[in-house]
């Protein structure tokens, strides 16, 4: 079974039928917003102005697995469909990316080679020696600490209870200047970016970097809310992949073990509220 990624360019439809939108009811069709990102197990009429799409999993009040795309509202993002994969243009390496390359590889040591295979360790904050339920921030950066010191040769962290001190220590845990403080007392220089730029994230995870980020953890995704700090470590399947330290956002927390924890992206980009930590 084949996996091909597709996204939409613009508000678009899915449609039962390989017809006009005007000529179905609305039963028959479902509308997608710009960027929805769907994954599919087949994809036929690449030639032709309608694909003919089977979908991975089904959608909530569209009860057609197999159905239609206008091809002109939709990229296809990634496929391992061989006839798909050789039309697809390659990947460009993001300069930032890069960049970040860079200024991690300068906290080696001489000599050493930058090997970002180093597997992330999870902390929870539920354990945390104070404050537990408002040290999301805390436990995710430590995370994030963990791993910049064990990717440049370092000895890790033993808990989070250590840095929590040294955050409470320079302010309150809340906020993001308190932690680019604290982790520069560690000897690594970073910021808290607010521009919402995905697709750097995306390429920070896909070139091995954790990710902190800043979500709406409570309430529906029609009226998020909340504020919580996670850190993202991978992508799979339509999902990212994360260390949620108060648990696992898919059970509204009912499941308090956040370690690979699954939010679908669609999900994370309505709640992420575009915030993320990198290297200065």
């Amino acid at each position: 079974m084949s996996k091909t990624v597709i996204q939409a360019t613009i508000n678009t439809y899915l449609k039962s039928e390989n017809k006009d939108s005007s000529q179905l009811t609305e039963s028959q069709k479902l509308m997608i917003k710009k960027d929805t990102v769907l994954e599919l197990t087949d994809i036929t009429g690449l030639e032709s102005k309608h694909y003919g799409i089977t979908l991975k999993e089904p959608i909530d009040n569209f009860n057609y697995p197999s159905c239609y795309v206008f091809a002109p509202h939709w990229g296809i993002v990634e496929s391992d469909d061989p006839d798909i994969k050789q039309e697809l243009p390659p990947k460009q390496e993001n300069p930032a990316v890069q960049r970040q390359l860079e200024r991690l590889t300068k906290y080696l040591p001489e000599g050493s080679k930058l090997n970002l295979d180093v597997k992330t360790t999870y902390f929870s904050q539920r354990d945390n020696y104070t404050m537990s339920h408002r040290t999301c921030c805390s436990s995710s950066n430590a995370m994030y600490l963990d791993w910049l010191l064990r990717v440049t040769g370092k000895p890790g962290l033993n808990g989070d209870d250590g840095y929590l001190q040294k955050v409470l220590a320079n302010g309150d845990t809340i906020y993001h200047e308190v932690q680019t403080e604290t982790l520069a007392e560690y000897g690594f220089s970073t910021k808290w970016m607010g521009d919402a730029d995905l697709d750097f994230v995306e390429d920070l995870i896909d070139a091995g970097f954790p990710v902190v980020v800043n979500i709406l953890h409570r309430g529906s995704t029609v009226a998020p809310r909340g504020g919580h700090i996670i850190m993202l470590i991978g992508r799979k399947s339509g999902y990212w992949i994360a260390h949620d330290p108060y648990g696992t956002l898919e059970s509204d927390y009912t499941n308090t073990n956040g370690a690979y924890s699954r939010i679908k992206e669609q999900v994370f980009k309505i709640r992420w509220q575009g915030g993320y930590r990198i290297l200065k």
